[in-house]
């Protein structure tokens, strides 16, 4: 196998040494011969760094990465994939098992069509009130609402189809592979997102340049997301468990309709769509305790419907 069919696998992280460990131990053990890793630190401030450099210090496949401050996900995978040189280049969150066939399968797929510029795993879940749940067979979003529009989602792993083994798809969370090529017709990820529907603009932007999009079933990941201290369940379950992410989700969900919405759906979202979801979040929010997260959430749309200029890359 040749230097043509190098995987560049880009871990970003942040205050997770535990998982982080895990995950880079799994893409080692993975049976494919022709692969780097690069684990790209978001200022983590407990001890990743001194976990990661003590358990692949003589790993030359392995190279960390360190950021100065907090950048947030889009930054940190745009520097871990210029930093490398393979043909492709698998995106992975940190909190993720890869199962060994996993790589190989990914570059079947690729190699089966020259259009294919992005192809993703199924993630299996193992998180409590999802365990050994498919998290989608294909991420799309309703135009109309802004909401995820997944024709296949949270499936009990056991009734996964046998065939068809390809799902089109245009986005995918947590793990995805995609051709140099493709990441290089789009500069990357949109730094201005920061964190949250970076991943869902990413690919969407490489199936709008023409290049087709699939989930297999033949490649799997495990996906052990975490509760952080102090957050709440179901905050969690909403994706607004801290004011910062939820400021991003509520901004970017309008930024990303503006961008790949057509006219019409994009007033349904922005004048009915968007206030409603304020109004809900900001209720669920409050009857947690946490007006903060409510204010995050209104503030984060106000800032969507007016933002044209370039924001700050940095997590607030």
């Amino acid at each position: 196998m040749g230097v043509s069919k190098l995987i560049s696998v880009v871990i970003p992280t942040h205050n997770r040494a535990e998982m982080v460990v895990r995950c880079v131990k799994s893409v080692l053990e993975a049976d494919y011969p022709e692969k780097e890793i690069v684990v790209v630190d978001d200022a983590s401030t407990d001890d990743t760094l001194e976990k990661l450099r003590a358990a692949f210090a003589l790993e030359t496949r392995v190279r960390i990465l360190e950021s100065e401050r907090n950048f947030g996900p889009s930054v940190n995978r745009n520097r871990g994939a210029l930093s490398t040189g393979g043909k492709y280049i698998l995106f992975l969150d940190d909190d993720n098992i890869i199962e060994k066939n996993a790589l190989a399968e990914l570059v079947s797929v690729f190699e089966s069509d020259d259009k294919i510029g992005f192809v993703a795993p199924i993630s299996i879940n193992h998180r409590e009130g999802k365990d050994n749940l498919v998290w989608t067979l294909g991420s799309v979003f309703n135009p109309w609402t802004s909401m995820p529009a997944d024709p296949i989602h949270d499936i009990p792993l056991s009734e996964l189809p046998e065939s068809p083994t390809l799902y089109p798809t245009k986005c995918a969370p947590n793990a995805f592979m995609v051709a140099r090529q493709a990441f290089e017709a789009v500069d990357g990820f949109d730094e201005s997102y920061s964190i949250t529907y970076e991943e869902s603009d990413f690919g969407y932007r490489i199936v709008e340049k023409g290049c087709s999009a699939f989930f297999t079933t033949q490649a799997r990941v495990h996906h052990y997301g975490t509760l952080e201290q102090g957050c709440s369940s179901a905050l969690r379950m909403l994706g607004i468990e801290k004011p910062g992410r939820t400021y991003h989700f509520a901004r970017n969900r309008l930024r990303f309709a503006r961008r790949h919405f057509p006219f019409l759906p994009r007033l349904s979202v922005y004048f009915i769509f968007a206030p409603l979801s304020a109004v809900y979040y900001g209720f669920v929010a409050i009857r947690n305790r946490r007006p903060d997260i409510a204010l995050a959430y209104l503030k984060g749309t106000l800032f969507g419907y007016f933002d044209r200029l370039k924001l700050s890359t940095s997590v607030v």
